[in-house]
């Protein structure tokens, strides 16, 4: 079955597998691939590999990976615990190991084809994001460097948008060097907000379930989650 997020979109080729996932947008091809991070260390969830907790029956990771099957090539960086994914999805471990969100997506990129015109940025942990592709890819036009959702709450999220290529190999260059100035280490411990910040974002509303994440037994409730060890 096709993906809903690439039937809402003029122009997409197909279903997996196919030839590279391609939209049309102002008669030009956008190229696009896709970094999901399932990387942390799950402290409030007790530790528990929350990618493993199941919605409908798919692990969280699995309907993350399924929301970005739009995208050409999907890198996983972090853990796939006990996810199955398709044979084409690599995971990899971020570099540092624990080096925070901007440091994992730098890692995910590297492992993407370098002729890509967007990359899109999920975080594995939300198995409604398939609701905010559409409207993303759609805002990714004109003279911004990319698009990012903003929850019901008008919140920034960093781990939910689409980025030119160009332009976020730019940022991660810029920042990680400026990072190894101040203290030696790269982007070991640099935030998606700082790693963003020096971009022209359009910020995107999207449905309210689409930015619903899982960081606390909570959250897990509140989607419907099941597995694990919680209350």
């Amino acid at each position: 079955m096709a993906n809903p997020a690439s039937a809402a979109i003029p122009g997409f080729i197909g279903a997996r597998p196919r030839a590279p996932a391609e939209a049309i947008y102002s008669e030009a091809v956008l190229v696009l691939d896709a970094v999901i991070l399932m990387g942390g260390r799950a402290t409030r969830l007790d530790g528990a590999a929350k990618g493993d907790l199941r919605v409908d029956g798919r692990t969280l990771l699995e309907r993350v990976v399924d929301a970005a099957d739009v995208a050409r090539d999907r890198v996983v960086v972090g853990v796939a615990g006990a996810s199955v994914l398709p044979p084409e999805v690599r995971v990899v471990r971020e570099e540092p190991p624990f080096g925070g969100p901007a440091a994992a997506v730098a890692t995910g990129v590297r492992e993407l084809p370098a002729d890509g015109d967007a990359v899109l940025l999920l975080a594995g942990d939300q198995p409604f994001v398939a609701a905010a592709i559409a409207p993303l890819l759609a805002a990714l036009d004109g003279d911004v460097d990319g698009a990012r959702a903003v929850d019901a709450d008008g919140r920034a999220q960093h781990l939910t948008c689409v980025i030119r290529r160009r332009a976020l190999d730019d940022a991660i260059a810029a920042v990680g060097a400026a990072a190894a100035s101040d203290a030696g280490r790269s982007l070991d411990g640099v935030s998606m907000r700082r790693l963003l910040e020096p971009l022209r974002m359009v910020d995107v509303p999207v449905p309210p379930e689409a930015t619903m994440d899982v960081d606390t037994w909570a959250d897990a409730n509140a989607v419907g989650a099941t597995g694990g060890e919680g209350p």
